[in-house]
């Protein structure tokens, strides 16, 4: 099951509408308090994080994720505007797999979901 974090309602829609129909579980949640309550009741198997959230973003919430036994490796993809290398060594120092661009393109999403997914399955 993969677990979606965004606060803006539109991306969730379209990125979970392009991830079930290619055969994808997804559970969504608008932001990092409701997603660290959710690994308190699933596993799952990759986080689509949004680095921009209002009171806790991103990155502060995958520091708290990292921290949770259950979901220490749990790969974690971040969906951002920012393409600069400051904001991707950040998150890549907080154990980010990778980074998808917003605005997402289902088929890049589609196909690094995948991929990742099979790689810590391993």
């Amino acid at each position: 099951m993969i677990l979606l974090v965004d606060d803006d309602a539109m991306v969730r829609l379209l990125a979970t509408e392009a991830l079930i129909s290619s055969g994808f579980e997804v559970m969504e949640c608008p932001d990092g308090e409701h997603a660290l309550e959710m690994f308190d009741q699933h596993e799952f198997s990759l986080v689509l994080l949004d680095v921009n959230m209002p009171s806790m973003d991103g990155y502060e919430t995958a520091a708290l994720i990292r921290k949770r036994r259950r979901s220490a490796h749990t790969p974690i993809i971040f969906i951002t505007g920012y393409a600069d290398e400051v904001h991707k060594a950040q998150g890549y120092q907080l154990g980010a797999v990778d980074y998808i661009l917003a605005p997402v393109n289902p088929d890049i999403l589609r196909t690094k979901v995948r991929v990742f997914i099979e790689l810590f399955q391993i």
